[in-house]
């Protein structure tokens, strides 16, 4: 009896571990209902600016992201969230870098961003803070599918930089992470814990071509003050401002303004007249007129040109009030 009494026992714990095991199968299986599996990966071209000058462009490029998606049994959310890598040029003071090879090499600076409003900067690394996530659905027909990506680009302006074409050497990798689920939106917490297994990667060559060219900064107004005795000379300056590529020749040109009167520039009001001057030197010996230029090379940086203007002395008399005049100042190079 006692023999037939532990073959009992047997039999029943073993019911018991093959009713145990059923049951952790059914809830496994239960878990893994909610889950997704698929696989994405990218694929675009170039983000090219084109020209730009020293006041900066911004420019675009779509990229494509290919899912599949299989056996699933209803809607699937997919969540898609690229960032790039800084590549071999590094980052100066916090900005992305393209160069140009020369003697001497030249960095122009661009920043990517995932916003055509350039708030939204794409991160070097997978960040909680700064990822961002596009959201996707499969239906449950649908087992394939491309969704655009696009990437915007933003060359900051007030660079003076050497003329030449310039690249980020194409090493600067697209990096998307992605995550499925059938329950619910993942979040960038979901995405960043399966990204080991959930990424795909591309490079991004960046390209421009940074123009030959000038700016014109500012052109402050020339102020006579209060002139209280035309019979007496009264002087004052101002200054131009520009920027222009390093060795570029530059010329800045002024007009005879919208009063002149065949031998004079002239500021009015109503029908009088003031007659004036404008000169390149401080000592009011070179006229700068229509057949004279002051003329300099570019530096890469800011370079200030002053002019300097004479009213008077005139034997004749004028009504007080407020005389003016427009010259237009031409940069050419």
């Amino acid at each position: 009896m006692m023999n037939i009494h532990r073959v009992r026992r047997s039999w029943l714990l073993l019911a018991y571990w093959i009713f145990a095991l059923m049951l952790l199968f059914a809830l496994m299986s239960v878990s893994s209902s909610a889950q997704a599996s698929g696989s994405c990966w990218l694929s675009g071209p170039a983000l090219n600016f084109g020209s730009v000058s020293g006041k900066g462009k911004t420019s675009y490029t779509n990229w494509q992201v290919t899912c599949n998606q299989y056996g699933h049994t209803k809607t699937v959310n997919v969540a898609l969230c690229p960032y790039a890598t800084a590549g071999g040029l590094g980052l100066s003071n916090n900005r992305r870098q393209m160069v140009a090879y020369g003697a001497t090499h030249s960095y122009l600076k661009y920043d990517l961003f995932y916003d055509p409003a350039l708030t939204q900067r794409i991160d070097t690394q997978a960040n909680l803070s700064t990822l961002k996530c596009t959201y996707k659905t499969f239906t449950v027909n649908e087992n394939q599918k491309v969704f655009d990506l696009t990437i915007y680009g933003h060359v900051y302006a007030g660079q003076n930089v050497t003329a030449g074409s310039y690249h980020n050497n194409n090493d600067i990798q697209v990096n998307l992470l992605y995550a499925f689920s059938q329950d619910k939106q993942p979040s960038t917490e979901d995405v960043l814990a399966s990204q080991s297994s959930n990424q795909s990667g591309n490079s991004l060559s960046v390209t421009t071509n940074y123009e030959n060219s000038c700016n014109l900064i500012s052109a402050s107004d020339l102020n006579f003050g209060q002139m209280n005795d035309l019979s007496q000379a009264v002087t004052s300056s101002t200054a131009v401002a520009l920027s222009c590529p390093l060795n570029t020749s530059w010329k800045v040109n002024l007009d005879q303004g919208m009063n002149y009167d065949g031998a004079t520039r002239r500021m009015r009001k109503g029908a009088d007249y003031i007659a004036y001057e404008l000169y390149r030197d401080a000592q009011y010996s070179q006229l700068w007129n229509n057949s004279g230029a002051s003329q300099g090379t570019g530096n890469n940086g800011t370079q200030t040109i002053n002019i300097y203007g004479k009213a008077g002395p005139s034997l004749t008399a004028v009504p007080a009030g407020e005389y003016q005049d427009t010259i237009t100042v031409t940069l050419t190079y």
